[in-house]
């Protein structure tokens, strides 16, 4: 599998845009052990491609210097549609369930901006997050473009045009043909009152 089929964000992103809602369940079974209490749940299934994630997994999703993790990024999305007041209460009385239960997990509150840019993005109405680190794919896709751009890396790139670049060189003929047929281009002075005789 590509590191892109077992992201947890990009696989909620793929399962919301479906409408296929994943399911939260206090094991890895999610027939016998399906729950709506999410400080009771301790995965979250998704049905096609049949797959579970911890819900302590953490994300790509950064807040303050730390990756959010699945439960609390699932709990911004279940509460996308609530007031900021009412999303910080579910937050803190989620946090008290969880907190009595195990006391290692707790929601992460998300301020304003991070939730609006999280929702927007797994709602699918934007393709990239100055919150969500990229892939590790996309590292290296990024990586081999700065190779191949000559910006970083590989072979250093030689200057063309400089003034040593023009003494001994030889120019392609059929090159040379193509900069006869091009147009000359002026200053703005030279195109607006033309060449005078000297």
């Amino acid at each position: 599998m590509a590191m892109s089929d077992l992201d947890p964000l990009l696989r909620l992103r793929q399962s919301i845009a479906a409408n296929e809602a994943p399911i939260t369940t206090t094991s890895l079974d999610p027939v016998s052990d399906p729950t709506d209490n999410l400080a009771l749940a301790t995965h979250l299934q998704f049905s096609n491609p049949h797959y579970s994630y911890p819900l302590d997994t953490p994300t790509r999703f950064i807040s303050s210097d730390k990756p959010v993790d699945l439960r609390s990024i699932w709990f911004a999305w279940q509460k996308k549609d609530v007031a900021i007041p009412d999303y910080i209460a579910s937050a803190q009385e989620l946090n008290e369930e969880l907190a009595g239960k195990d006391g290692a997990s707790k929601v992460q509150n998300l301020v304003f901006v991070e939730r609006l840019d999280l929702i927007t993005w797994l709602e699918g109405a934007s393709e990239d997050s100055e919150y969500i680190k990229g892939l590790e794919s996309d590292a290296s896709a990024t990586r081999s473009a700065q190779v191949a751009s000559g910006a970083a890396g590989g072979v250093s790139t030689i200057p063309s045009g400089g003034a040593g670049a023009r003494g001994g060189r030889t120019v392609d003929p059929r090159l040379q043909e193509i900069y006869n047929g091009e147009r000359r281009m002026g200053d703005r002075n030279s195109v607006l009152r033309g060449i005078k005789p000297t």
